[in-house]
């Protein structure tokens, strides 16, 4: 649309926002991650919202003793 400007932020989440100290998925602060994201949202923001604590995260899911090294397992 001609004339309309929206506003774009890129968000950079790593591994101790999406974790806790031994390593496992934190719900409650992605839970609150998630809230804060929205309301940004809801204010007219476009988002991006980029992670490299993902690989930590799927690892503690998955239960494995340590972050995969192998780009395949990643």
């Amino acid at each position: 649309m001609v004339g309309i400007s929206k506003r774009r932020i890129v968000v950079k989440v790593g591994t101790s926002t999406l974790t806790g100290a031994g390593g496992e998925m934190d719900i409650h602060r992605i839970d609150l991650l998630c809230r804060a994201l929205a309301g940004v949202e809801n204010l007219g923001y476009d988002l991006v919202l980029v992670s490299s604590g993902a690989i930590a995260v799927g690892a503690g899911r998955m239960r494995l003793p340590q972050k995969p090294q192998d780009l395949r397992l990643k």
